[in-house]
């Protein structure tokens, strides 16, 4: 250890001050309990945490305000965008869970490190969320510790790691992924730290990076160690907090969407997920009217759900999306919830529903929370939902259908990512151009007019649809220019 880095021996000074630490030299038990010595460690641990925070702004050159410009509201504007996503995250994690003294069992700079990358910050949902516009279901409200516990510490900076390596396992992640399952062995010989929120989380953070991998067995295996884990729970009366339970409803949920794993739980497990309709607000429970002219092909049980992603669908588009608190956030994820839940248990009548499932699925993820649905839930239901247009394109009972058609290709085409399955939702827009309504020919206001009667949300679809027509009008019409 460097010289700056040992501690005095002298009685006579207890502490050695750093540019980084100040060590406590501790005699005797009750040192420790010291009123100064406590205090002091405090003032240290916050002065760490600004310091930190002031060197993200400046990295970000966000420590500087603009107060004389006509465009200082811009200015503004984008400064807070900035800010989230580039300091909040990481003032989120460090002001209550980075130990001040970077006794971490992990490197706690690579941690901030990762924190910077986008994807990473998005990578431990649903299990938790570091983001400001979820803090409902932040660290501190599903865990009852700290960073300092190894297995949960090493199951997230494998969770990192994996989303900043592009969703593959790299010598990092098998360091990590090795460190968790070990801790996370040694526990279940121990009940009280079985059943912990941490033990508990770290199971569910690998086996979503199992899921994201396809590991179906071993997406089972630590799902099935979590049922027996809540079993155990429920017989000796250990309470967990709301966030965990609301941890392993959706990671189960997402696990099963990627992997065809058996659920342990769902929109009815947990008391406190809950949703029913408001009488209040019962004039949005209405089935779109594009649906409405095809209702006899649909189930009772799927019109109802259609009929509840309107009524969310009403609230996205409301002045009050923007203002919701932590409540509201929580009541909005239980609605989208028992809406996901049921149409993962829905039974398709015929290769129409099949369709129309997947691409509501696919709505009830981007309607008001995109991030929360994790990286990879939308481009994978997008794949699926192509996958089931392509075995019924040729089938003559779309001829009736053709609008129904036009939505289906544009909503899972916009929310496709680039590549083959992209490619594929252009070129099967362009095959089916000339015929009906909704095709290339058309103006972007013709299209928008057969996409709003069906699920949609100017605010969360319009950007990324409008993106996706351009991207397939443009092709055509350069050849059609060279031809000429």
């Amino acid at each position: 250890m460097s010289a700056s880095h040992v501690s005095a021996k002298a009685d006579n000074t207890p502490i050695v001050a750093s540019d980084s630490f100040q060590f406590i030299t501790i005699h005797a038990p009750d040192d420790a309990k010291d009123r100064a010595t406590r205090r002091l460690a405090r003032s240290h641990a916050v002065k760490q945490a600004l310091r930190t925070k002031r060197a993200i702004q400046q990295e970000a050159k966000d420590n500087f305000r603009v107060t004389t410009s006509q465009d200082e509201l811009g200015k503004l504007a984008r400064k807070k965008r900035r800010a989230a996503a580039a300091v909040t995250p990481l003032v989120l994690l460090s002001l209550g869970m980075f130990d001040p003294f970077q006794s971490l069992a992990v490197d706690s700079s690579r941690l901030q490190t990762l924190l910077r990358d986008r994807t990473a910050r998005q990578a431990a949902e649903p299990v938790f969320s570091v983001l400001e516009e979820h803090a409902f279901h932040n660290f501190s409200s599903v865990f009852r510790t700290t960073l300092a516990d190894p297995a949960l510490l090493n199951a997230v900076m494998l969770s990192f790691a994996f989303a900043v390596a592009g969703c593959n396992i790299n010598r990092e992640c098998l360091g990590y992924q090795g460190q968790a399952i070990a801790y996370v062995r040694e526990r279940m010989d121990c009940r009280r730290e079985a059943t912990s929120e941490a033990t508990i989380g770290a199971i569910l953070l690998l086996a979503g990076v199992e899921a994201c991998l396809g590991m179906t067995s071993q997406v089972q295996l630590h799902m099935g160690a979590v049922r027996l884990l809540l079993q155990i729970c429920q017989k000796e009366g250990v309470q967990l907090t709301d966030g965990i339970k609301r941890a392993i409803f959706w990671q189960d949920l997402n696990c099963s969407v990627l992997t065809g794993s058996s659920r342990i739980a769902d929109h009815t497990t947990f008391s406190e997920m809950q949703w029913t309709r408001k009488s209040f607000l019962i004039n949005d429970y209405q089935l779109p009217l594009g649906f409405q002219r095809r209702s006899h092909l649909l189930t009772k049980e799927f019109i109802e759900v259609l009929e509840d992603l309107h009524a969310l669908q009403c609230f996205r588009e409301s002045p009050d999306s923007v203002l919701c608190d932590l409540s509201s956030m929580a009541l909005i994820n239980n609605h989208t919830a028992s809406m996901q839940s049921r149409l993962m248990g829905l039974t398709d009548v015929s290769s129409i529903m099949t369709c129309c499932r997947l691409a509501t699925y696919l709505c009830s993820q981007m309607l008001c929370c995109k991030t929360w649905c994790s990286l990879v839930i939308p481009p994978h239901v997008s794949s699926q939902l192509l996958r089931s247009l392509q075995q019924a394109n040729k089938d003559a009972v779309w001829d009736d259908h053709d609008d129904l058609l036009v939505w289906l290709i544009y909503i899972g085409g916009a929310f496709a990512s680039a590549g083959a399955v992209r490619s594929d939702y252009v070129a099967m827009l362009r095959s089916n151009s000339a015929v009906g309504s909704g095709g290339l020919h058309q103006s972007w206001p013709e299209v928008l007019a057969i996409l709003k009667e069906f699920i949609w949300s100017d605010k969360a679809f319009k950007r990324p649809v409008k993106a996706f027509w351009e991207e397939a009008s443009m092709l055509p019409n350069s050849a059609h220019t060279s031809k000429e």
